[in-house]
C-alpha cells in the first residue's frame, strides 16, 4: 500500500538526521535546501506508489475475470450470450463466429458457488419493458442459455441456470412525522426513497432491514420510524420474514404490488410527539 507523501518525507528526514555526515543539515526552514529536496522526492515516490497500487489493482481484477472456471468467469460469459446465435471451437476457444450479430439480450448476471454442494448457481436478467427496470428471460430465451452453457462451461460443473421474476418487498412500518409538514406530500417522498433504495441495489445484492429503516428516517421531515414487519416473497412462494438481512431469489427485487400490500397499504403516518403510540 502507498505511503502517504508525509511518511516518506519523515523517513527521509530521520534518515538523514541519522547520518552523521547529513545531521549537520538540521535547519527546519521550510525553505531550507535539503527539505525542498526531501520534499521533491518524497511527493514523487508516493506518486510512483500510488501508481504501483493501482496497476497491481487492475491486474489482480483482470487476473481474477479472466481465469476460466471461476464464478466471476460464469457470469461474465452470460453478458456475453448472443440470442440466436451459434458457437463454433477452433484454436481461440469456444466463442461465436465473427460478425454473429445476435442480441446480447441478458444485462444482469451473478454466479454463486455452494461451497457445500459444490454446485454453482447463476442467476441472470434482462432489461424490463420500462426503462431501469429488470424482468426474466422467456422459458425459450433460457433454454437456450443452458444450452449455451452446456457447450462453454467445463466439464463437471453442476450448474443451474435461473432467470425469474422480480422477488417481492413488503414493508409495514410506522413512520413518525413532524405535524406542521403536509403529509400527502411526505408520503410520496417517502415511497420514492424505499423505491430508490431498491433501485440502486446492486444485482443479487443483499436486502438489509437497517438500510430499509435508513432510507425512511433519511426523507425529511420523519422524526422516528418504528419497523413492525418486513416480509420479502419470490414468485408465489409463501413470505420471508426479514430480521436483518435477504438474499434474493431472482437477483433483484421490487415493491409488493399486491392488495393491501403496496407501501400505500402498509405505510402507517402519525404526528410526532402528540402522543406516545
Amino acid at each position: 500500500m502507498a505511503r502517504t507523501q508525509q511518511e516518506i518525507f519523515d523517513a527521509i528526514q530521520a534518515s538523514r538526521a541519522a547520518d552523521p555526515v547529513l545531521a549537520r543539515l538540521n535547519s527546519t526552514s521550510a525553505t531550507a535546501l535539503h527539505r525542498l529536496w526531501a520534499f521533491i522526492t518524497a511527493f514523487a515516490l508516493h506518486l510512483h506508489e500510488v501508481i504501483f497500487d493501482r496497476h497491481k489493482a487492475d491486474v489482480e481484477t483482470a487476473l481474477a475475470r479472466a481465469k476460466p472456471g471461476t464464478a466471476a468467469w460464469y457470469a461474465d460469459q452470460a453478458l456475453l450470450f448472443q440470442a440466436g446465435d451459434t458457437l463454433v471451437a477452433d484454436d481461440d476457444g469456444i466463442h461465436y463466429a465473427a460478425g454473429s450479430t445476435g442480441a446480447k439480450i441478458i444485462t444482469r448476471a451473478a454466479a454463486i458457488e455452494n461451497e457445500l454442494t459444490g454446485k454453482l448457481f447463476i442467476k441472470v436478467a434482462k432489461n424490463g419493458p420500462v426503462a431501469g427496470t429488470l424482468a426474466a428471460l422467456s422459458n425459450a430465451e433460457l433454454t437456450q442459455v443452458r444450452g449455451y452453457f452446456d457447450r462453454k462451461g467445463f466439464a463437471g460443473v453442476r450448474k443451474e441456470i435461473v432467470s425469474r421474476a422480480a422477488d417481492k418487498l413488503r414493508v409495514e412500518a410506522k413512520i413518525y412525522y413532524d405535524p406542521l409538514i403536509d403529509v400527502p406530500a411526505l408520503q410520496l417522498q417517502v415511497q420514492a426513497s424505499l423505491r430508490s433504495y431498491l433501485a440502486a441495489l446492486e444485482f443479487n445484492g443483499l436486502i438489509y432491514l437497517a438500510k430499509i429503516q435508513d432510507y425512511l428516517q433519511a426523507v425529511p421531515g420523519v422524526k422516528d420510524v418504528q419497523m413492525v414487519a418486513v416480509t420479502a416473497r419470490a414468485g408465489a412462494g409463501a413470505p420471508t420474514l426479514i430480521s436483518r438481512v435477504y438474499e434474493t431469489q431472482a437477483g433483484y427485487i421490487v415493491e409488493d404490488d399486491a392488495a393491501g400490500s403496496t407501501l400505500v397499504d402498509t405505510l402507517t403516518y402519525l404526528p410526532y410527539g402528540s402522543a406516545i403510540n
